[in-house]
């Protein structure tokens, strides 16, 4: 089936439309893919970092709450009225925080490092999961002695409580030190996340950069078939019409498609061998004329002469 010369050039413009509505897709694709990884980074990071705030003021409240205790123990020694019930329940709250805090930041860094965009981001997470881990190995130390001195301040017992307080001044730095261990590997985490999401951004505009290259590469191409379907037939029937403007009949156009063009060739093929022949019947009458010409002169030559002999 041959389409008209129209339909190619209509044919031709959709292609490139749709080429040029498909790159516009594409581009809006990637960048929601850029959009949506960078929020998916910061949004894990900042929960995250969110956990590990609380964390540091849970663990002060801690640190306050069980010296608060240790002084209401002292004046209940001296005779004045101190309530460390309270202070116990609250204490035992915080600390039942702290424990859900270390173990959902586990359950959240093993979680996202099943989603991270790179490698790197994945060991990041695998870190942070280890330091939550070491935190919580030294938080059920520090527990277990706090648990202890509440016991000796019950019990009014000051040596036990002041043994308690040096056991627990001494796990309590390696606790704040993984805490500390737990922040600084969440700020490489973060690091990591901002370069993983910059790496996405770069092969969403290098993709981007080489669909446009595509893109131009087949708008090129459909020009170049038009101008093939289209331009060079037409200069091919320009050239064929000068030569017969010029006189010459004796080429034909090479036969062509069903299109405007191919009818078109079809025509002046026709026309041209219609001049031909008028031509070859021209030629043949005036040779006929040129023959009769000179058949009438040599008979009035012939009469001249017969009537020259008579006079």
């Amino acid at each position: 089936m041959s389409l008209s010369i129209g339909r190619r050039i209509l044919l031709g413009f959709f292609a490139i439309t749709v080429v040029v509505v498909a790159l516009g897709l594409y581009a809006l694709e990637q960048i929601g893919a850029v959009r949506d990884t960078t929020d998916a980074i910061v949004r894990r990071d900042m929960t995250i970092l969110r956990q590990l705030d609380d964390l540091g003021n849970e663990a002060r409240d801690l640190g306050l709450l069980r010296r608060s205790a240790v002084i209401a123990m002292l004046l209940q020694a001296q005779g004045r009225p101190a309530g460390t019930e309270d202070l116990l329940a609250t204490w035992r709250q915080t600390a039942a925080q702290v424990e859900n805090r270390l173990a959902t930041t586990v359950q959240l860094a093993t979680e996202y490092r099943t989603r991270s965009a790179s490698l790197e981001r994945v060991a990041s997470w695998d870190r942070i999961a280890a330091a939550a881990n070491a935190v919580q190995g030294a938080f059920r130390e520090v527990k277990a002695l706090g648990e202890a001195q509440f016991a000796a301040i019950a019990r009014q017992d000051v040596a036990a409580v002041e043994a308690r307080n040096v056991e627990i001044t001494r796990l309590q730095a390696p606790f704040l030190e993984g805490i500390k261990n737990l922040r600084s590997q969440l700020d490489g985490g973060m690091a990591l996340g901002q370069r993983a999401a910059q790496e996405v951004y770069e092969r969403s505009r290098l993709s981007i950069y080489l669909t446009l290259a595509a893109s131009v590469l087949l708008a090129i191409l459909i020009t170049w078939l038009i101008s093939r379907a289209v331009v060079r037939p037409l200069e091919t029937v320009m050239a064929f019409v000068a030569r017969v403007g010029a006189g010459d009949l004796s080429g034909q156009l090479a036969a062509g498609g069903r299109d405007e063009i191919g009818r078109l060739g079809g025509t002046l093929n026709a026309m041209v061998a219609g001049l031909s022949d008028l031509a070859r019947t021209n030629r043949a009458a005036t040779a006929d004329l040129n023959a009769a010409a000179a058949e009438i002169r040599a008979s009035a030559q012939e009469q001249a002469a017969s009537v020259e002999q008579q006079f």
